[in-house]
């Protein structure tokens, strides 16, 4: 089945777009993926702007919610055709869209998560079937409705001999444990939201330059600072740090009023820009070294945050020298592009959906059983697809 993944991170840095060719039939040991090609599409300004004014506001107007679910729909739509064309792949050759949407809101504990983006446009855009809110489902069965790429990290990265854990630096950071053999194996698989990944940076890099920069080039400012060990302490004081596994979170915690506090705290401290950088770029590192656990001996980091060396050198140094500890490598090195990874995610999951598999590890998230997660937008090729799909021609189908 070839499938296109769509992916608009916490971030709201722009649109992620994958295809992917993947083979859940495969007599093999694990079902084949293979990423085709891949593309980070920006947003439109205007939208752009609106994304990051709206998220993590719980009183966002009803109205402008909708009419920015149109807005973010028509980009996703028009992402996928794009990437299409740049890679010269006729869109009629997809046979899924599998498409993340954009959180908007994220309160799991109250059994809400909301994704915007609307399917149905996609799919009507492109006639391609359409499967997002994947989140919900999981959620509807108590559990965190993230982080779901587990299902896909255990298929690329697990190995019975030695235990890795995924990571994953966007927005928010996640992390999949993904033991051995003699650790548990698949059963023992766990992962979580160990806290803020790159939008603390991010924002943190907007009040220092008056919104010029919207990110830490290369960790280029947090390398000329030193992180404030009173600072440093005071952040990882905090609860969500604290909470056990299976839990996740988003901009609605760390989003701009938590960025906003912090700087203002680094000014009460006397700290200068590029030290309050430095200590939020530990903040991320630190909160991730924390949730992995002595027997893990490998971390296939993916995510934007693997493009910033001082980060990744501080992750390493906080979780101490291989091989007495775990080595962070990027996930190029197992063939999967580490910028591409969260997108082939989603259209691995669509493809899942769409074949009537369970697409998730219920134990990463607290759900209390398994389900196929994804909500489906015929498209223009919905019947000749269920009908490879299922072996057999639709009612109705026409032959």
């Amino acid at each position: 089945m070839r499938a296109i993944g769509l992916m608009s991170g916490t971030s709201a840095d722009g649109i992620d777009v994958a295809a992917v060719d993947v083979d859940l039939d495969r007599e093999a040991a694990r079902p084949d993926i293979r990423v085709l090609n891949f593309v980070t599409l920006p947003y439109d300004p205007a939208v752009h702007a609106r994304l990051l004014s709206t998220s993590s506001s719980p009183s966002t107007p009803i109205n402008q919610l909708g009419e920015l679910n149109v807005a973010v729909g028509e980009a996703l739509g028009n992402a996928a055709l794009e990437a299409a064309a740049k890679w010269d792949l006729d869109i009629r050759s997809v046979d899924v869209i599998g498409s993340h949407g954009h959180t908007m809101w994220h309160a799991p504990e109250s059994s809400v998560t909301v994704q915007i983006g609307e399917p149905a446009i996609i799919a009507e855009r492109t006639g391609v079937t359409c499967v997002a809110d994947f989140r919900v489902a999981d959620v509807a069965l108590g559990g965190q409705g993230a982080p779901l790429v587990p299902f896909v990290d255990a298929i690329l990265f697990g190995d019975q001999k030695e235990y890795r854990a995924a990571l994953n630096i966007g927005g928010i950071a996640n992390i999949t444990l993904l033991p051995d053999e003699a650790s548990g194996g698949r059963g023992a698989i766990r992962a979580l939201d160990t806290g803020p990944g790159n939008m603390v940076i991010d924002a943190c890099m907007r009040l220092a330059t008056d919104g010029a920069e919207d990110f830490d080039r290369d960790g280029a400012a947090a390398a000329r600072g030193t992180p404030s060990h009173v600072l440093l302490r005071e952040l990882l004081d905090d609860d969500y740090l604290r909470r056990a596994a299976p839990k996740s979170t988003g901009r609605e915690r760390y989003g701009a009023a938590y960025a906003a506090h912090v700087w203002e705290r680094g000014r009460e401290l006397g700290l200068h820009a590029d030290d309050v950088l430095a200590t939020v770029t530990a903040l991320t590192a630190r909160s991730i070294a924390a949730q992995v656990p002595a027997a893990c001996r490998r971390i296939i980091a993916s995510g934007g945050g693997v493009h910033n060396p001082t980060l990744v050198d501080m992750l390493q140094t906080a979780i101490g020298k291989p091989p007495a500890h775990a080595r962070v490598e990027r996930s190029d090195a197992y063939g999967v592009d580490a910028d591409a990874k969260e997108a082939a995610a989603f259209a691995v999951l669509a493809c899942a959906a769409i074949a009537g598999r369970v697409n998730h590890l219920p134990a990463t998230t607290g759900a209390s059983r398994a389900t196929v997660l994804g909500s489906i937008s015929p498209g223009d090729n919905y019947r000749k697809l269920m009908a490879s799909v299922w072996g057999r021609t639709p009612p109705g189908a026409g032959g």
